[in-house]
């Protein structure tokens, strides 16, 4: 038994192996990042199958959160903090935990890894790709920019306690930032690397989201299970969402006017329009075990329902509301870009 087991293990790396090789990074596919095994499962937007997983290596025990794809699409930028944010935040209050950014070269297959002062939320190329951003979710909160060719630090940015994803909004214009454990959403020059502006919202927010354009953003506030919704001309919240379930991820379908939002906690995904004043929940879709993050097609017509602690990726309709199909990656996927 003991030399089977062995085989068994010899052929299971080698078709590892094998399929990192043969893997090709192209158009039309969907790239979602597992966080329980450093993998990246890619799938094939037409038929919906999982064509290939690329596994990286020599980034220790580090948990890949979030997944972004650079402007000019050859290149995917992925956090690795030595923690495991499926098991929440809390965990790192009083810790000492490093962090880690990877940057893959889609052309080549090449990594690209350096080590960050504390654990880190997510890294995302500047639109000209020229400096990656990061942000570590410590009490001394930071933002860190690093020159994407050399990684050298450019600037560290101190924010408020606990900040999350750092995002870009007015074409790169401004980095967007909540901070836990404050009741602000932080505004930066992306050029100066400077805070410009600090946006009231509901206390502890949780995270920014893109919005429906470029001046638009969502801050998801689980605390107070709400949403605002911030204009980024005025610097002001324009509008909000008290909810009866504590919301996760965030995003708008400019296809079909409609906002879906991630309810971890209860296994859906919930579907709201604006009718006149007021956003009304339209429906919802039951999903596998804590949905996390939600991409669509360029059409608006399908949706990719990323399932954490499912392990799994689920296809749904955008009219019917309907799962079409469910595929299995790796373990505590998280975060998902795509490339059409």
């Amino acid at each position: 038994m003991k030399y089977i087991f062995l085989v068994f293990i010899l052929f299971s790396c080698a078709k590892k192996d094998s399929e990192v090789s043969d893997l090709n990074f192209e158009k039309n596919s969907a790239f979602i990042v597992n966080g329980g095994d450093n993998s990246i499962s890619i799938i094939d937007t037409k038929s919906f199958a999982e064509k290939g997983r690329f596994y990286f290596k020599n980034v220790g025990n580090s948990f890949a959160h979030h997944i972004y794809l650079s402007k000019d699409f050859t290149k995917l930028s992925v956090a690795f903090p030595e923690y495991d944010f499926s098991n929440g935040h809390n965990g790192l209050h009083g810790a000492s935990v490093e962090g880690n950014v990877g940057i893959l070269n889609l052309l080549d297959k090449s990594v690209k890894t350096f080590p960050v002062a504390f654990a880190n939320h997510n890294a995302i190329l500047s639109n000209d790709q020229s400096e990656i951003w990061t942000s570590l979710v410590s009490h001394s909160g930071k933002i860190q920019v690093f020159d994407a060719n050399n990684l050298t630090s450019i600037k560290e940015i101190s924010v408020g306690p606990d900040p999350t994803e750092v995002i870009f909004a007015k074409n790169g214009e401004l980095a967007l930032v909540a901070c836990g454990e404050t009741s602000f959403l932080t505004v930066i020059d992306t050029k100066k690397k400077e805070i410009i502006k600090e946006i009231k919202v509901d206390p502890f927010p949780t995270n920014v989201w893109p919005g429906w354009n470029q001046s638009v953003v969502f801050v998801e506030n689980s605390n107070a299970k709400s949403l605002n919704i911030v204009n980024l001309d005025d610097y002001k919240v324009i509008d909000f969402i008290d909810f009866d379930f504590l919301p996760g991820f965030s995003i708008f379908n400019s296809s079909t006017n409609e906002l879906w939002v991630c309810a971890p906690k209860s296994n859906k995904v919930y579907v709201y329009e604006k009718v006149q004043t007021e956003w009304i929940k339209k429906s919802e879709i039951l999903t596998d075990v804590e949905p996390h993050q939600i991409g669509f097609l360029k059409d608006g017509k399908t949706a990719f329902i990323v399932n954490q602690k499912g392990n799994s990726v689920q296809v749904a309709d955008v009219s019917s509301k309907k799962i079409i199909k469910k595929i299995n990656v790796g373990l505590k996927p998280n975060g998902i870009a795509i490339w059409e």
